[in-house]
């Protein structure tokens, strides 16, 4: 397990690439021996396990975090503000430096070349063409089909974080490039891996931290669903895309446009057709976790976290990039999982936790009854210190010092062996996930929506989410289609993915980002002025956030000793609901008597500040905490909400949002003039 991560020691391996440091002047990729890196599958692997190791430390290091992806939608934001960790994130290009990304973008194509100069090695083996000849899956089929999966995720990354990029200069000198179209390039990836797919081995038979054929055909669909999606595409660079069609939304801005191509669904079909051999016919042993072998525990949802959290692979994943404890990978939880603080005490706490849920969204989109509720928002963290659950106030901050709500799917006081031996603040171990069942599922139910062809499939497969969900049939939908449907589409991927990386590109594909954008900022203004006005505000799912709220640190069970609490109805508990937080016994440098788990009133009931019932809390030792008041009456939580949510669309609210990142300062140097920056992006 997680042979990958190993291979990182390898040191020797960095020499078989020469140049690929500079992706786009590689003179010869194998000038080291070939003979020998290919003298058998496992030196083979081993040369492939050093592209993996470069895409998890340089390209996928943070998840989502560094290419902001889940730092600017509808349902998350961060909290640090102002910073420019998340100006891409909010939709303000021109804000950016010009080499913000660029470890990302040129680790991506060093991958990209590693991997191809691989598949290019394999294809010229004996061994490899006679078993492909025969159409027999054997190792050497499952290395190539392999390297050419590596190649066309990274080439994907490439389009999908920055648009139209130089493109197909790999292994060879180049002193002229210029850009490719994305639809190009993503044709280009689509083929590819068509043409190797066959030849691989499914998830079982080989491990979830390998590519597959199970995720390369999710791969497939998944490019497709967005080639035919809509998107910000430029008009600053005449003859891009060649003779490609558009359908466009809103206004030109002289730089770019939002526009879905006029073939879309020739693109969806694909989609619809590979993403149902991923769930349905190449699974192998994938499948949506539906039942839950722990004792007094039933939340299926939550267990596929639980595995992660425990450092094991998933049965729910598709495909995860492997780390190991203590090794410098495994960012997860640091950057986006359940707060911690920066103390030396217990430093693998030290979890800046950047991504934060809306409160609109924290107190109004889940369904009463929904178990993916508290497993993945959460309100309180880890205070090394004292050892102590403490909430994190609404307002500007990160770990615990603010931010209010935060992922709570990875989290370090949750897992079978939370003080994990040699686990490390940023290097917990915990694996990446890039694609789990419910995702494929969700994304092979919006194709069938598009199309309109099997609405009564898609809602299935919305129905096996939802009853995963709720425990239940009682909350299926029904008699949907059209818009109506891909809504309830749209919305059923909130619940499922959030903070994983998804909602941002769901709302971007969609073709209603602003009009998302746009919904969600007046949403946070309705509840600021009603908390200002009323010292509380109830949304339509009948939860209220008030002004204040009532805390107190308590023993459970008359013991002093921590408790990570798991899930729980009662919501007369205070010190239980929500569920799925509490916190690991730690230790601390101080000595506390106060409890170590927190105890919270008034979270989703208005208490009045001024009654018996919080005259009578506070005389049970509980404590008024600022909550709902920091909204409107702190000037840089106003600020930060008013800028951090996707402040981008104001003023463009009939123009494309811009959400690619810039290529460095050496590719558009180096162009002669035929690369650029657009979008509103810097060229120096």
């Amino acid at each position: 397990m997680k042979k990958i991560a190993r291979y990182i020691y390898l040191t020797f391996m960095v020499c078989i690439f020469v140049g690929c440091s500079d992706y786009l002047n590689v003179n010869n990729a194998g000038q080291s021996d070939d003979e020998f890196v290919m003298s058998s599958v496992d030196e083979a692997f081993k040369t492939l396990s050093y592209a993996y190791a470069e895409y998890r430390h340089n390209a996928a290091a943070g998840g989502n975090y560094l290419y902001q992806d889940v730092l600017g939608s509808d349902a998350e934001y961060m909290s640090e503000y102002p910073t420019a960790n998340n100006v891409i994130a909010r939709l303000q290009p021109s804000a950016t430096a010009i080499g913000a990304s660029a470890d990302q973008y040129n680790s991506l194509n060093i991958v990209l070349a590693r991997a191809a100069r691989i598949a290019g090695l394999i294809a010229e083996k004996d061994e490899y063409r006679a078993d492909a000849d025969n159409d027999k899956i054997t190792d050497w089929t499952q290395l190539y089909g392999e390297a050419k999966t590596l190649w066309a995720l990274c080439a994907w990354e490439l389009v999908r974080h920055y648009g139209d990029v130089p493109f197909g200069y790999e292994n060879r000198y180049v002193q002229e490039y210029e850009l490719s179209s994305r639809f190009d390039i993503m044709d280009q990836i689509i083929e590819e891996l068509k043409a190797v797919e066959s030849k691989m081995y499914k998830v079982g038979e080989l491990t979830v931290e390998r590519l597959t054929r199970t995720y390369a055909n999710a791969l497939i669909g998944e490019i497709a669903l967005h080639a035919g999606g809509w998107q910000t595409i430029r008009t600053d660079v005449e003859g891009l895309y060649g003779d490609v069609q558009f359908e466009y939304k809103g206004s030109d801005d002289g730089q770019c446009i939002y526009a879905r191509r006029k073939d879309y669904l020739d693109y969806i079909r694909m989609a619809e057709e590979y993403l149902n051999l991923a769930v349905n016919t190449h699974n192998g042993t994938v499948q949506l976790i539906t039942t839950d072998p722990r004792e007094g525990v039933n939340n299926p949802f939550q267990y596929h976290w639980q595995h992660i959290n425990s450092r094991r692979v998933s049965p729910e994943s598709l495909f995860e990039i492997g780390c190991i404890a203590g090794s410098g990978s495994g960012e997860h939880p640091y950057s986006m999982g359940r707060p911690g603080s920066n103390n030396s005490a217990v430093s693998l706490l030290n979890t800046f936790a950047a991504i934060r849920i809306i409160p609109s969204f924290f107190y109004n989109a889940y369904e009463p009854g929904d178990k993916r509720r508290d497993p993945s928002m959460v309100v309180t963290g880890s205070e090394a210190a004292t050892g102590q659950e403490v909430l994190m106030p609404l307002g500007v901050g990160t770990r615990v010092g603010g931010g209010g709500p935060s992922i709570n799917k990875w989290d370090q006081n949750r897992g079978d062996v939370p003080n994990y031996p040699n686990a490390q603040n940023r290097s917990s171990g915990m694996n990446y996930i890039v694609m789990r069942m419910a995702d494929a599922m969700l994304m092979l139910a919006e194709a069938k929506a598009i199309l309109g062809n099997d609405d009564t499939g898609a809602i299935s497969l919305i129905n096996q989410v939802r009853t995963r969900a709720f425990g239940n049939t009682n909350h299926h939908i029904s008699g949907l289609s059209g818009e109506a449907l891909l809504d309830a589409i749209y919305q059923e991927r909130r619940l499922e993915l959030l903070g994983e990386g998804d909602v941002r590109w769901d709302m971007i594909r969609s073709g209603k980002f602003n009009e998302r954008a746009i919904a969600v900022r007046q949403e946070m203004a309705d509840m600021a002025a009603g908390l200002e006005a009323n010292g509380y505000y109830t949304f339509p799912s009948g939860r209220t956030i008030s002004n204040y709220i009532w805390t107190k640190h308590v023993q459970i069970n008359g013991s002093n000793i921590a408790v990570v609490t798991q899930e729980c109805t009662d919501e007369n508990d205070p010190a239980l609901y929500p569920g799925w937080r509490g916190i690991y016994n730690w230790g601390a440098s101080t000595h506390t008597t106060e409890g170590k788990n927190l105890a919270i009133k008034g979270l989703y009931e208005h208490i009045d500040p001024d009654g018996e019932e919080a005259a009578a809390l506070e005389a049970d030792g509980y404590t008024k905490v600022n909550w709902g008041i920091n909204i409107w009456n702190d000037p840089n939580a106003k600020a930060m909400f008013n800028g951090a949510i996707l402040d981008g669309v104001v003023g463009r609210e009939n123009l494309a949002p811009r959400y690619f990142h810039p290529m460095p300062i050496t590719v558009i140097d180096q162009s002669k003039g035929k690369v650029t920056n657009g979008y509103g992006l810097p060229n120096n």
